[in-house]
């Protein structure tokens, strides 16, 4: 243990502990004292004193250090005065001393050695364990009294509501109440989880009712085309009215203000229906319908061919509309084409018929030059 840890020891259970050659540090116990401007009641401890004419060596010093070095006296004396030495040394350059438990030193503009106690550590025994007790003066008392609130609750007088902080958990408000008063219902802040609970319910509602509503009453599944009337509960859509109507040809048509529209319905064949989709008092949609016979009607051919005839088959159907076109097409083409027979289930469709080779030839060749290709039946 070093002489600086070894003052403070020896301070703790002596009053008095002399550096040979150096001074003498001197303790005086003193009482507990009680600061009322400040507050604070502090316990006995020891006040030091640092005296330079204390230079003679008592020993105690020198022994403490001798048995906790394990040397003999001479030793330890020659290391506190090297120790003394280093000290001076330190002062001399402007330096401070500092010793544990104790304090530190210091020289002043006089070259005199002045001495600071450590205030953080009790060198009183008696005091181990003891810290400073701070309490209220009485000018905080005053203070705490006028900052003290209370809600004077008044019959029949409600206590005004005030702005609550929706972030706080909870509010504790301070009511004095009356004894012959009844206690009224103060205003709590309603905590921020509720208030997200109500809002996540009241957006819940509108997309439960839209999600049931849309694809029964709505058309969006069936249209795959959604709009804001769907959105609408109350929105009605009316009946369509469709009016049935025979046109001929020469017949006018005086309702529909369009010169095309009425140039176009004019054109077409007496036999041809014409139906009106009505959007207002004025305006109409004319829808043309085609009728499933509008392909003139092709008789088939007796079986009975000529002797040696010749037909070139370039068409079997088993629908006889595809049958009846095709030999239109021919015509049109400049083939005499017809419908031979019914074999099998399959109208067979000729190209042209001939009783020679070249006449049958030549039946062929233009077939094939239009994109016909097909085959000889006897």
């Amino acid at each position: 243990m070093t002489i600086d840890h070894l003052i403070g020891k020896l301070l703790l259970r002596h009053n008095c502990v002399i550096v040979p050659s150096f001074g003498g540090f001197v303790a005086k116990p003193i009482s507990a004292k009680v600061d009322f401007d400040k507050g604070i009641m502090t316990p006995p401890s020891k006040a030091l004193l640092f005296n330079k004419q204390l230079i003679n060596n008592d020993g105690l010093l020198v022994n403490e250090l001798a048995q906790s070095s394990s040397v003999d006296f001479e030793t330890a004396s020659i290391q506190i005065k090297e120790k003394v030495a280093s000290w001076n040394k330190t002062l001399k350059s402007g330096g401070r001393i500092e010793l544990d438990k104790v304090g530190h030193l210091y020289l002043d503009a006089e070259q005199n050695i002045c001495f600071e106690q450590d205030r953080f550590f009790n060198l009183l025994l008696e005091s181990f364990g003891l810290g400073n007790i701070h309490f209220l003066t009485e000018e905080d008392v005053k203070i705490v009294e006028q900052k003290q609130t209370t809600i004077s609750i008044k019959e029949n007088e409600i206590a005004p509501i005030q702005s609550v902080n929706i972030e706080e958990k909870r509010v504790a408000p301070i009511i004095s109440i009356d004894k012959n008063s009844q206690p009224s219902v103060v205003p709590v802040a309603i905590k921020s989880r509720a208030i997200i609970k109500y809002l996540a319910a009241a957006c819940f509602v509108p997309i439960a009712f839209y999600s049931i509503w849309i694809p029964t009453k709505t058309d969006v599944l069936e249209s795959g085309v959604l709009s804001l009337n769907d959105f609408n509960p109350f929105h009605t859509i009316g009946e369509s009215e469709y009016e049935f109507h025979t046109l001929s040809s020469k017949e006018e048509i005086n309702d529909v203000d369009s010169k095309s529209l009425n140039s176009s319905i004019s054109e077409l064949p007496e036999e041809v229906e014409v139906y009106q989709y009505k959007l207002d008092d004025t305006n109409y949609i004319p829808v043309k319908i085609k009728s499933n016979n509008s392909s003139p009607e092709v008789e088939v051919e007796d079986q009975g061919f000529q002797p040696n005839s010749m037909n070139y088959i370039v068409g079997c159907f088993g629908d006889k509309s595809n049958a009846i076109n095709l030999v239109s097409s021919l015509k049109e083409q400049g083939l005499e084409a017809k419908i031979v027979d019914q074999k099998g289930g399959l109208y067979r469709v000729s190209a042209g018929s001939a009783l020679s080779v070249e006449s049958f030839k030549l039946i062929e060749s233009k077939a094939k030059s239009l994109g016909f290709s097909g085959w000889t039946l006897k």
